[in-house]
This record gives C-alpha cells, structure tokens and sequence, in this order.
C-alpha cells in the first residue's frame, strides 16, 4: 500500500513538504550538527525533546508520558538528559529555554533592567481584560515595565516594610497560639492529623487577613472550619490548578472556553466575591492597618487597590499553606532538629532550618525572565527578548553547589560552613524571586514561619506517618492529604 501511495509523489513533492516543516521551524534531532564547528552555536541548536510542527513541545504534556502534576519530574529528567540547558518550543514554535548552572541562572538573572520582563500568566491576564467593571489592569504579577512599577510603587510599599511586619508579629504570636489549640483539639486518639494541608490553609487565611485587614478573623477558633474559609481555600487551590493547566496546555482556550479555563474564570470569580466580603467588614482595627491604608491613599484607581487586596490575601493562603507543610513535615521527619530548636535561646537554629526548607522544597521552584540582551548560555547565543526559565530548586540539589545537596542539613547555614554555604546560594535559593521582582510577601513569609514552627515545636513532639510526595500546582505543593503526629511534650 505504501509502495502504492509514494508512487504518485513526485521529487518536487517532496521538496514542498520539507520545504513546508523547515519554514515551521521543524528541525529533525540531527539538523546542523555537521556545521556547529563552523558558527557559534544558536537557539536552534539547544538540545530538547521532540518539537512537531506548530505544536511545539506542549503535545508531551497533552498526549505524552508526563502530566500536569509532574511538570516537576519532567524538568528534573530533562536535566538528566540534556545537561545544563534545554530548549522546549510553545504554540507555532516558539522557543522556551530552562537553564541548570548556576552561572547561567546568575547571568540570566543579573541581566535585567530597571523594568525586568517576566513572562505573564495569559489566561490571567485574558480573563481580567474581560471584566474592565472590575479590573483596570491585568495585575501586578502580569503587568511589565512603567505599568508595573507603578502598581508595585503604589501598592506594596508598606507590605515589604520591616516596620510594618515588626508590628505585625504580636498578632502572629496569637495566632500560633490558636493553631497549637486546634491541634491539640482536632487530633484522633493517636495524636495524629490526617489532613494537614487543610488546618494550614486556616492558618494562611486567618495570617494574610491580620496583616492586610488589620484583625483577627476567628477562623482558628472553632473547630469546623467555616464555610468562607472553606469556600476560599478550595477556590484558591483550584486556581493555582486552572493556571498551570492552560500556562502549560495548548492554549484553546482563547478559540473557545475549555474545562481549565471555565475553572479559572469561576476560581477568579470566587475568590474575588469572598475576599471582598471580608474587605466590606472593615471595621476600626481595619482602619489601623498599614498595610490596608497604605493600599487606600495610594493615588490610583480604586480597582486597582481592590484588586491589589483580594490578590495578596489570596497569595497568602497558598503560598504559606505549602511552605508550612513542607517545614513540619522536614522538622518531623528529622527529629533531631526538633531538639536543636528547644536548646536554642539564639534562635539562629530555628532561621536555618526555615531557609534550608527554602533550598530542599521551595514551593517555587523556577524564575521565568524574558531576557532584554543578548546573552550567551552554556555556550549558545540567545537572542534579546528570548523566554528563560531559571530552574532554581534543580540547581540546589546539584552536588556542585552544595554538598549532600538532596539532604535537610540546617547546620550547613550556621557557623564556619555559613559563608560558603551562603555564597553558593546566592541566585539559588530564591523562595520569592530576585531583584526588582521579588514577591512582595516575603518578609510577611520569612516571619511567619519560624514563630509557627517555635509554637510547635515546643508544644508538640512531631513525626511522619508516611513520606510526603509532590505535584505541581503552578506551584510545587505536597500531595495530600498528609498526616502527621503531634504528640504532647508536656
């Protein structure tokens, strides 16, 4: 049959359709390799995985080996495979390209301008285009250049301010004291809890409210967790879901609405509606947040400032939620450190362990930059104005740059391995980002997080009941539910 079928195609014929691919930027896995002695070598050289016309690399995750939850595990394979850079290609070929080495994450990263380009998360930012009654802009993680640095200008100054955090930690202190009662409240008669991540999330959303609404909202006070609390977690979790499915699928959602991006656009809706019932609350201890009235007197629209609002008390949940699940699960897996914690006045011991969680799990893992020069990358020439993801947590658990890299050691960042220790993470261990895009909520986290684990640690005895494994929700986040032991110290 297939003798048949090539009889009627004719040598010309041939030319066309490879003339055809070629023109679609298809490049079989042996094209050039004869002539990269002659030229520097280019984008199209970077090695990667199979790239079909038009589609790209985005098929793999559509119909190849990997799902969206191991968007992870493929990166780590690709690293095994191709070495220290990789090249995936988007919709119609267009080239993404990760990079391992520290070296060319720290020129990647150093190489950005007053106004630095980072990628935008486009269902995001389509949706918010759609509803201009809400939104006068696609928000401070989508927007680039003057547009974005005056929304940061504007609305985060005081939310990064060491003043405001500092006033802010007696009301964390409260709160760890209410998330060690309901622990020992909700535990069965193993002391264990069975669903971690959702006692968290109660903790990210009763956090994020203090600091940005100035008050204590009462969600770690009763033991059935409420019906707002319950509804914004869950809509929370399913947008950070909605937005690795169409940042990573094939976007068909801007041909006609598709499963992920309805869930998005009804995440979106959700989570909007809920949080501006809290904000609409506002009562005198309101009025006495930095953090709310600062967002308040800034000279900008005032959709903006209630957009600003909703997005960090939602970026609160999710991002403490993981961090403090991956914390206590390494604390109780590790038992040791637990008694490092109790003997230490300093508290310098508690620090460590906070930022070596940040080296072995950060729950962002990758820095996306759109570089603004030319650059050259393990050898190949990138163009300006190219796409670069900067695998960050792969380069901290690479031998080279820390030894027993795959370990949870805390001791690596105090006394004389500090300097080295630190030196060699610079670029590296980057939780929040880097440089002029650095996540806002970053001091707000770094606080929160060793007063929590203190509070713990001195109440409870902490184990694992099993290991912990990993999706990737847009985030790396745990796969639940996960259950752990809080036993009494006393």
């Amino acid at each position: 049959m297939f003798d048949q079928l090539f009889e009627h195609f004719s040598t010309l014929s041939y030319l066309v359709v490879v003339l055809f691919f070629i023109l679609l930027g298809y490049r079989p896995p042996w094209w050039s390799r004869k002539s990269l002695d002659c030229r520097k070598r280019d984008v199209q050289d970077i090695p990667g995985p199979l790239s079909l016309p038009v589609l790209g690399t985005r098929w793999i995750f559509s119909f190849g080996s990997y799902s969206f939850e191991k968007i992870h595990e493929f990166y780590e394979d690709m690293q095994r495979k191709y070495g220290t850079i990789m090249k995936e290609e988007a919709l119609f070929n267009v080239p993404v390209i990760s990079v391992f080495e520290k070296q060319d994450i720290e020129k990647v990263l150093k190489s950005t301008s007053k106004f630095p380009i980072r990628p935008p998360t486009e269902a995001i930012a389509w949706y918010r285009r759609s509803k201009p009654e809400r939104y006068a802009s696609t928000g401070l993680v989508n927007e680039q250049g003057e547009k974005w640095h005056f929304l940061r200008t504007n609305l985060t100054t005081d939310l990064t301010s060491p003043r405001t955090i500092s006033s802010f930690l007696p009301q964390v202190q409260d709160i760890a004291e209410d998330w060690c009662c309901l622990l020992k409240e909700l535990r069965n008669s193993n002391d264990e809890i069975s669903n971690l991540e959702q006692l968290v999330e109660q903790v990210g959303l009763e956090t994020s409210c203090a600091l940005v609404l100035g008050r204590r909202m009462g969600f770690l006070l009763q033991k059935d967790i409420s019906e707002t609390a319950r509804q914004l977690a869950e809509a929370v979790h399913q947008h950070f879901i909605s937005t690795r499915d169409t940042y990573f699928g094939l976007p068909i959602w801007k041909i006609f609405n598709t499963p992920a991006y309805s869930k998005l656009a009804e995440s979106e809706d959700i989570i909007y509606t809920l949080a501006l019932e809290l904000i609409c609350t506002a009562d005198e201890a309101t009025k006495e947040s930095a953090v709310f009235q600062s967002v308040l007197r800034a000279d900008i629209d005032e959709r903006e400032k209630t957009a600003a609002i909703v997005d960090f008390i939602a970026a609160g949940i999710h991002t403490l939620k993981n961090s403090l699940v991956f914390l206590l699960y390494l604390i109780a897996k590790h038992p040791e450190t637990q008694e490092k914690i109790l003997g230490d006045s300093s508290k310098t011991y508690l620090k460590a362990c906070v930022t070596e969680m940040f080296r072995v799990l950060p729950t962002a893992n990758c820095l996306a930059r759109v570089t603004e020069e030319d650059l050259e990358l393990s050898g190949y020439r990138i163009n300006a104005g190219s796409v670069l993801l900067c695998h960050t947590g792969i380069a901290c658990k690479d031998e080279r740059n820390f030894k027993n890299a795959t370990e949870f050691y805390p001791d690596r960042w105090l006394n004389e391995q500090r300097s080295q220790t630190s030196s060699n993470a610079t670029f590296l261990v980057t939780p929040f980002g880097v440089g002029k895009r650095i996540c806002p909520g970053k001091r707000f986290i770094e606080q929160v997080l060793p007063l929590i684990l203190e509070h713990t640690i001195r109440r409870f005895e902490l184990r694992t009941v099993k290991p912990m494994e990993l999706q990737f929700e847009f985030l790396v986040s745990p796969k639940g539910p996960t259950s752990m032991i809080f036993k009494d110290r006393f």
